[in-house]
């Protein structure tokens, strides 16, 4: 057994601190299947339905014995259900949906609250150990899940452990690692049909595992290419029912992961990692309707939304006898934007350049005694250059502004188990200081903000199979950064405004409950829970024409129910599951100049942009019937509830239904997929042209897939 201790320890933590801005990735890959390296914080449950997860930065533990809101997937549970995307994944979760989709690589998530696409993302995204952060523009990362390994979802603040652009909640994607022993391959094709679209959807993807040196040095390739054919027209002028263009909306995604594991003792891990993705889309997510769907007026120009996005990460991690100590370091480097095309000449384009680096250095305990804790610090620095123009005949219009931050914050939480672990209390505090700073050819606007979030938990754990909590957290987003020009469009209209917005802040109440029957056959999950939301950050209509700013604006409350169920029937092979979500969101406060100028915006009103309910019903198969042959098949039926919007539109309530059903034989699996069959059309968005303006669902798509899976 090789075990380095004392100048070994010291040389890979220094190492990773002055390496070149690439990253971290947590170096724990627990499921099910695969315990987790930390065996000494959690060793692999006997229930092949257990899952091991990490969010709580101190080691693997059972998803049933964390005190949180989180659901976790697998990722076979993920290919099962057909959840390919980030998308796809929010019907899943309850109190999740999309805010705002922009285009395939440009989407906005919220969990519990209400949604702006400007300022930083009110979900925190983690790819492993790395942090996906856009300053000033809060998109998603652009994942598809071709080598998840697993996903965890924490619902509600979590300012203690993950920070800023977590007082929603945060998404967590933990990646296959390479296998130091045995290689290992995996691979699929995918043909598929839209109705309407222009030609077949198709797409192709691969992994590969080799080690290099057994034991010691492995690396994995993964990797795909996909598209999918366009299925909205284009009209040159107004719509007249005869397209000019048909099918113009093409979407195309490409990714490759290159990940390298190097284990040179028994306690040291090292982890590196390049992911590089391009989602690409000829025009954007929005059309001026969605039955039929098209677009108008743009006069034979061609639009886009593109992206590129680049992250390097390295991950060091050393184990000792009771702890454990981890350096996360991590670079994203990126471009993304839209061309909008406008009658009869002329364009709309806006460019964003972000790049970000981040260090995260933590300790967390790992020993057998009852006191458990975690400490660290992390450093951020990033900007977010945008590249705005408008071209109209005569008219040229340049806007470029730059969002500039250095950050950093120290962080810790600590529990203790008392009467034998049954009962376990946790505190935890979190300190962050920001110099941020609005830049554009007019000069440089510095501001400066410190934050303290905090965390306190009581959980009550009587059994293995019953898990209770009360919990108080807090969290935050930084606040959006905006330019002087729209600074002056809104005091035109008597509305106090700042370049650098105030941060909005969030406060939780809950109580979690999480029972499993004896024989684990039945799992039911349940959260009560009261969110208040205070400087609340809003868009607000300006003076000068077309030039809108951004303002806190007020207090709000939301308070929930979420409910998850998981049935393992008496039928062989079949499971049942709900996921559930009730929301009551109201403003408490509103800044009076402010309420006059947008009339929704009063006490007591509802919150524009969130959802009122939403859920998903599935229904799975999965039975051996002979000769090595294996039969698989997910019915789902997701709902989301209606949305009032800031424009005063009600978007109505939708329903999607998704189907997957195949076979499986040795390491070949076949399978039908349908997506969308009941052909919803939304809107799920309404936009500027009409009620039937906007964003919905993919209309309906049916194809085939084949993977072969020898991992």
């Amino acid at each position: 057994m090789r075990t380095f201790y004392g100048t070994a320890a010291t040389l890979a933590i220094a190492s990773n601190w002055l390496a070149p801005p690439a990253i971290a990735q947590d170096n724990t890959v627990p499921t099910s299947q695969t315990p987790p390296r930390d065996e000494k914080a959690a060793a692999p449950t006997d229930d092949p339905h257990d899952i091991i997860v990490t969010a709580s930065k101190t080691g693997g533990q059972s998803l049933q014995k964390v005190p949180l809101a989180i659901q976790a997937f697998t990722g076979e549970e993920l290919k099962q259900r057909n959840i390919t995307s980030v998308g796809d994944l929010v019907s899943s979760v309850p109190g999740a949906f999309e805010g705002f989709r922009q285009s395939n690589g440009s989407r906005f998530y919220n969990l519990r609250g209400n949604v702006t696409q400007n300022g930083d993302s009110p979900i925190g995204y983690y790819l492993d150990d790395a942090p996906f952060i856009v300053p000033n523009f809060g998109i998603a990362p652009p994942v598809r899940f071709l080598d998840i390994d697993r996903v965890e979802v924490l619902r509600g603040p979590q300012g203690t452990l993950y920070g800023q652009g977590s007082s929603g909640g945060v998404f967590i994607f933990r990646t296959r690692d390479p296998n130091l022993k045995h290689i290992q391959y995996a691979g699929e094709a995918e043909g598929s049909q839209t109705v309407g679209g222009q030609g077949l959807n198709y797409g192709f993807a691969g992994a590969v595992s080799v080690p290099i040196i057994k034991d010691m040095l492995a690396v994995r390739v993964s990797g795909g290419f996909s598209r999918d054919a366009g299925w909205a027209d284009a009209y040159f002028g107004p719509f007249d029912g005869t397209p000019d263009q048909k099918g113009v909306n093409t979407a195309k995604n490409d990714d490759i992961r290159v990940v390298a594991l190097f284990k040179p003792a028994d306690n040291v891990s090292i982890r590196a990692q390049y992911w590089h993705f391009r989602p690409r889309q000829n025009f954007t997510g929005f059309t001026a309707s969605v039955e039929p769907p098209y677009f108008q007026n743009t006069a034979g120009q061609q639009g886009f939304s593109n992206g590129d996005f680049k992250l390097y990460s390295l991950t060091a991690t050393v184990d000792f006898n009771a702890f454990s100590i981890t350096s996360a370091t991590s670079q994203l480097d990126g471009v993304f934007g839209i061309n909008i095309p406008l009658s009869p000449a002329g364009s709309f384009s806006s460019q964003f350049l972000p790049s970000m680096f981040a260090q995260e250095l933590r300790i967390n305990s790992t020993g057998k005694g009852p006191l458990h804790w975690v400490v660290g610090g992390s450093y951020q620095d990033g900007q977010g250059p945008q590249v705005n123009a408008l071209t109209l005949p005569g008219v040229n219009i340049n806007a470029d502004n730059n969002t500039i931050t250095k950050n950093y914050a120290f962080f810790g939480e600590i529990s203790y188990d008392l009467f034998d672990g049954k009962l376990v209390p946790l505190v935890g505090l979190r300190t962050y200081h920001d110099d941020r700073s609005f830049a554009d050819s007019g000069g440089s606007v510095p501001t400066k903000v410190d934050v303290r979030t905090w965390r306190a938990n009581l959980s009550y754990l009587p059994t293995d199979n019953l898990t209770m909590f009360i919990s108080a957290a807090t969290g935050f987003r930084p606040g959006i950064v905006q330019s002087r020009v729209q600074v002056q469009s809104l005091q035109l209209v008597g509305v106090p405004a700042q370049v650098a917005l105030s941060p909005e802040s969030s406060r939780n109440y809950e109580f979690g409950l999480k029972w499993r029957s004896p024989s684990r056959a039945l799992t039911v999950g349940l959260n009560l829970y009261q969110l208040k939301y205070t400087n609340l950050q809003t868009s607000v209509t300006g003076g000068i024409n077309g030039v809108n700013g951004f303002a806190n604006f007020g207090d709000a409350t939301t308070r929930g129910i979420d409910l998850e169920l998981h049935w393992r029937t008496p039928v062989k092979g079949l499971d049942l599951g709900i996921v559930g979500n009730l929301n009551d969101s109201k403003y408490d406060t509103i800044n009076p100049v402010i309420a006059a100028a947008q009339p929704l915006l009063r006490p007591g009103s509802r919150l524009t942009n969130t959802l009122s309910d939403n859920s998903r019903f599935d229904v799975s198969y999965n039975r051996d019937f002979g000769k090595g042959f294996n039969f698989f098949g997910n019915l789902a039926l997701s709902h989301s509830g209606d949305r009032l919007q800031a424009n005063g539109i009600r978007a109505r309530p939708y329903d999607v239904v998704s189907l997957t059903l195949g076979i499986r034989h040795g390491d070949a699996e076949l399978a039908l997929i349908g997506n969308n069959m009941t052909d919803e059309r939304g809107p799920t968005f309404v936009g500027t042209n009409g009620p039937l303006s906007g964003q919905g669902p993919t209309p309906r798509t049916i194809g085939l897939r084949l993977r072969i899976n020898h991992q």
